[in-house]
């Protein structure tokens, strides 16, 4: 569906833009700032579509409609990944999913670590492919990140990439990987500020 693939390549490209970190002025996040970005590059990808944007509309976290009042698209984001407790962004989309004509879900995925005894990215896409097992499309924007570990139980994210899967009947298709930051981004502008901190 072509509203499906435009939704795509405009949430990629905005992902870069307004992007709440920098290598040389804002090195560190909260959890706020990815909430905020995330609803921005929803926001501004359905504009561009020419559709309305409506936030915390019901218990879905945002809404895209067209000029009629169709839902295209229910949004949720969330935080924690799929596979912990308190997860039920997938259930929320999946009761609404036949209103729209595709439902996304933007989360994150700790990738593998040889210390972890726990396949974290693999709890996370089993979560999601054993949920969602639904004729409907679901785009999943997923970010992949490395733990780097604080003083005792604390730590923090590092982004590495951001994925993008198409799923129906619990098939997940990788359709695009991308630098989840921009200055990782080889030829880009962002790019040559290459060699501050990469953390996100």
């Amino acid at each position: 569906m072509e509203k499906i693939q435009d939704f795509i390549t405009l949430f990629n490209v905005l992902w870069y833009r307004d992007f709440p970190l920098t290598v040389d002025w804002r090195k560190h996040y909260q959890k706020t700032d990815w909430t905020i970005h995330i609803a921005v590059c929803v926001r501004s990808a359905a504009d561009l579509l020419g559709y309305f944007t409506y936030f915390e509309a019901g218990r879905t976290d945002a809404v895209i409609k067209d000029g009629n009042e169709r839902v295209i698209a229910n949004v949720e984001w969330e935080w924690k990944q799929p596979h912990e407790d308190g997860f039920n962004e997938l259930e929320k989309l999946k009761r609404v999913r036949k209103n729209a004509d595709f439902s996304v879900l933007v989360t994150y995925s700790r990738n593998p670590n040889i210390k972890d005894i726990k396949k974290y990215h693999d709890l996370n896409m089993n979560r999601i492919s054993e949920t969602w097992k639904c004729d409907e499309t679901l785009l999943l924007f997923l970010v992949r990140y490395d733990w780097i570990p604080g003083r005792g139980y604390s730590g923090r994210r590092q982004f590495n990439m951001l994925e993008t899967y198409s799923v129906q009947q619990g098939k997940c298709d990788l359709i695009r990987s991308q630098q989840a930051l921009p200055w990782k981004f080889p030829g880009t502008r962002w790019a040559k500020y290459e060699g501050g901190s990469n953390e996100g």
